[in-house]
């Protein structure tokens, strides 16, 4: 099952590049995006009562959703080839390189943040209330940290439909976590521990902004 919800998450994902302008920043936001990955992968490790399960399901999710989606530019969208380099030879052979490297970052990314998030998810289903409400927090955080991260509505041409939406999907990033760490504080009755639900959230929301700020300066390096 996480294996199909994985090779959708790439599916959509890919189609979501297809777009332009207006529909492509809302259905990144909503399909191709840390926010949207993670969730799923913090979801899977939540969907069972099982430790190893719960990484094991999280992480393989992830990692099916990266290698469908770069699997499909490949062979599907090919949007790495028919460049020429400036002595007019051609650049297939670097866009490859490209598409190779970055689907390296992305499954080590995988690795990473799949344990984690699956971890998680289980110590939300599993744990004690203080320890629940603060992976639930943690999880909000990170969640929502890839929106904290990126640019300030305040600072965009607001008058322009596509700056709109951008606007619109940096607030869908913020405010959809909270959302869902308000759903898991009444699903698994955390509100008595809401002091240690709000300081997780912080702290992991500022963490992984930084987080998220360094990596995208890494990758566009």
């Amino acid at each position: 099952m996480w294996v199909l919800a994985g090779a959708a998450l790439g599916l959509l994902a890919f189609l979501a590049d297809a777009l332009d302008d207006v529909p492509r920043a809302v259905a990144t936001a909503v399909t191709s995006s840390g926010l949207a990955w993670g969730l799923a992968a913090f979801l899977a490790g939540r969907s069972t009562a099982g430790r190893r399960a719960a990484v094991v399901r999280a992480t393989g999710t992830l990692v099916s959703a990266t290698l469908v989606y770069y699997l499909l530019v490949v062979f599907v969208s090919r949007r790495w080839s028919g460049g020429t380099l400036e002595d007019g030879s051609s650049a297939d052979m670097h866009g490859l390189r490209s598409v190779a490297l970055m689907t390296a970052v992305w499954l080590a990314g995988s690795l990473v943040a799949g344990p984690l998030l699956g971890l998680l998810g289980h110590a939300v289903r599993t744990g004690s209330p203080r320890w629940a409400a603060g992976a639930a927090g943690v999880a909000c955080g990170l969640l929502s940290a890839e929106g904290w991260a990126g640019v300030a509505p305040w600072r965009l041409p607001l008058d322009e439909p596509f700056y709109q939406a951008v606007a619109a999907a940096t607030a869908v990033r913020i405010v959809l976590p909270f959302a869902v760490l308000g759903w898991l504080a009444t699903r698994h009755r955390l509100w008595t521990a809401w002091p240690v639900l709000a300081g997780a959230a912080v702290a992991a929301g500022a963490g992984g902004a930084v987080l998220w700020r360094v990596l995208l300066a890494s990758v566009n390096a």
